[in-house]
């Protein structure tokens, strides 16, 4: 299923540092397999969680958010053609690259909530940025946008085709784009890749990222209970949910301010990492391993 180890992280790493320092015109990342990626390594993050071992985990987090990072801020375009299952940290990485090349039958979606945790390679913070995007065009419609992408990861919602992916965010019409033939996905994203070349600038890092703190928290656990109240989600869920609210409004912030993607990204691990200490989550990872579907408790 091509779970996202240690392995393909650094292969990811170590590409893009050969395409930079040999004058590649960019790299596409794709599989030909029946799935692009299931996401994270459960099992390696379950070991992780069970022997306590919160130095080594922060590690494989920061790992994997700094891989995200690499993929949007390397000096080369960088593509990614997907099909079948884009779950987790798939998912993160698609919403990273300068483009997605997605085959129209790929089943996008952040589930972490599925196993108890937010999503931690980037995912949650990359849906803050795209928050602040769209508020600085469209002015003040922040409050139910908010809500609107709250609810996308907080109840794990997996895009049932690439064109669905547009409208849950996970894809944007201004960089993404659909093949009907899985078969020449990868093909399609290499055109891309040559397209980007001829006149690409690595993107500068954010430090501009619009974010609600208090006011946005108020309203998103107000949705979180009303999920609760409504026997839609467990008390766990409701746990879960406020981590992602968490980071989505910046933390306990007095007012609303400008943070950096990396703040974003920090407070995203911490969260990420206080739920693995949670007993209720080593059994939703658990009971995934082992049956293959989500255990609500």
């Amino acid at each position: 299923m091509n779970s996202i180890g240690e392995g393909i992280l650094r292969g990811i790493n170590d590409s893009i540092l050969i395409a930079e320092e040999q004058g590649w015109k960019g790299i596409v990342i794709g599989n030909n397999a029946q799935n692009f990626t299931v996401g994270a390594n459960l099992m390696m993050i379950a070991m992780l969680a069970y022997q306590q071992e919160w130095d080594e985990l922060n590690m494989a987090v920061n790992l994997f958010q700094q891989t995200s990072m690499r993929i949007r801020y390397s000096a080369i375009p960088v593509v990614i053609a997907t099909q079948g299952y884009v779950f987790g940290g798939g998912c993160e990485f698609s919403m990273h690259a300068d483009a997605v090349v997605a085959a129209a039958e790929s089943y996008i979606g952040l589930v972490e909530v599925g196993v108890g945790i937010i999503p931690g390679g980037g995912g949650t913070k990359e849906f803050a940025v795209r928050l602040s995007d769209e508020i600085s065009k469209e002015g003040d419609v922040q409050i139910p946008r908010l809500i609107d992408k709250f609810k996308t990861i907080a109840t794990a919602q997996v895009a049932t085709s690439a064109y669905e992916a547009f409208n849950y965010g996970y894809l944007l019409s201004t960089k993404d784009q659909v093949v009907h033939n899985a078969a020449r996905n990868i093909s399609e994203a290499k055109k891309k890749v040559i397209e980007l070349a001829a006149d690409y600038v690595k993107p500068i890092e954010r430090k501009d990222i619009n974010v609600l703190g208090r006011t946005g928290l108020g309203a998103l656990y107000i949705a979180a209970h009303s999920l609760q109240l409504g026997n839609y989600a467990t008390e766990h869920d409701i746990k879960i949910a406020k981590k992602v609210a968490y980071v989505l409004c910046g933390g306990d912030l007095t007012s609303p301010q400008q943070v950096s993607e990396q703040y974003l990204l920090d407070i995203e691990r911490e969260m990420f990492l206080s739920l693995c200490g949670e007993q209720k989550t080593l059994e939703r990872i658990q009971f995934m391993l082992e049956n293959g579907k989500p255990l609500r408790n």
